[in-house]
Parts: structure tokens; sequence; C-alpha cells
């Protein structure tokens, strides 16, 4: 705790501080996907969730103490578990902890992001993310084909996936990226491509 903090002590006595990217963790999913391998809970209980979330605020606040606030943060990346998980009041509270905790690059240089699970949005939480100032979002399709799909237990219609980056554009995002996985069960080069 020591080293870190003298660490950070050093970074803001730069002449020139570099501006601070942050990752926030948001481990719950409705239901596990086959494949996963990042830390996650699968869970429906919405005490485990506000209770993480108190913790989350608290490492917040921690954080936010020791770095200085001429720091802006460039880049905001919300990983998981399914970060769009969380409802839109709870997306909200969390960016407004945050706003009050660190200082937002609010420039178009910004890198704000967000991991989404096609199943766990829509068009209306898209348009929510981009109020939010979110501005890349990556969704976690894995793969398109239907048997893959259900072989991995992530089911979700291209055509659902294509509303989505519809919504995305008109919300004015304008990096889409989607995380596709190559060896799941039932895939070959051939139905990949």
């Amino acid at each position: 705790e020591a080293d870190y903090k003298a660490a950070v002590a050093r970074t803001n006595a730069m002449p020139i501080p570099d501006p601070l990217s942050i990752y926030v963790h948001i481990p719950f999913c409705h239901s596990l996907c086959y494949y996963c391998g990042c830390n996650k809970i699968v869970t429906r209980n919405q005490d485990r969730v506000d209770r993480y979330m108190v913790m989350l605020y608290r490492e917040i606040e921690m954080q936010s103490e020791l770095f200085d606030k001429s720091r802006k943060i460039e880049q905001l990346h919300f990983g998981g578990g399914t970060p769009t998980y969380l409802e839109h009041n709870q997306l909200d509270d969390l960016m407004a902890k945050l706003r009050e905790a660190f200082t937002f690059d609010e420039s178009d240089n910004r890198e704000f992001s967000m991991e989404v699970d096609p199943r766990t949005v829509d068009k209306d939480g898209i348009r929510h993310l981009a109020k939010l100032c979110f501005n890349r979002l990556s969704l976690g399709s894995q793969d398109f084909d239907p048997v893959v799909q259900e072989a991995v237990n992530r089911a979700q219609t291209t055509d659902d996936v294509l509303g989505l980056v519809l919504a995305a554009r008109d919300s004015g995002f304008e990096s889409i990226s989607f995380d596709l996985i190559y060896g799941l069960p039932h895939q070959s080069v051939e139905s990949f491509d």
C-alpha cells in the first residue's frame, strides 16, 4: 500500500501529470456462458449486487483521494461479467459517483467504453449509455451461428445485434467492436467465416 501511494504521489508531482484511465469491473451475470473464464458471479440476488456497489463506491472514494483533481479521466472502461446487468438507475448512480470523485475529460478525445451482452440491453439501453457519455461499445456476440450459440449458452439473433448496432449509430457511437471467439463447439473455419 505504501509503495502504491508513493508511486501515485510521484505521478501527481510530475510537471504535467498524465491523464488517468479507470477500469470498473461489474462481475454479475444472469446466466453462465459456458466458455467464460472471467471473474463473474451468476446471480439474481439484488442484495449481492447492492453490497458490491457499496464496496465499489468506497473503492472509488479511496482511489480519488490519492489522485490530483487536475488529472482528467480520458479512458473509462466497464467490463465484467456483464456491466449491462446493472439497471439504468444503478448505472446513473455509479457514473455520478465517478464524476464526483474524478474529473472527466468531456472532449471527443475521451474513450468511455462499455462491454455489452446483447441479451441484456435494448435500443433504449443503448441510448441511455450514450446519455451517460459512453462513446464506445464492445458487443459480446462471440459467434453468429445459432448452433454454436446454443452450445455455449449465449443465444442472440443476428437481427437483435444489428438492431443494437443501428441504435448505437443513431445515438452517436462511432466506435463499435465485436467480441468473437474461435474454438467454440461446432465451429469450423468455414462456419466462422
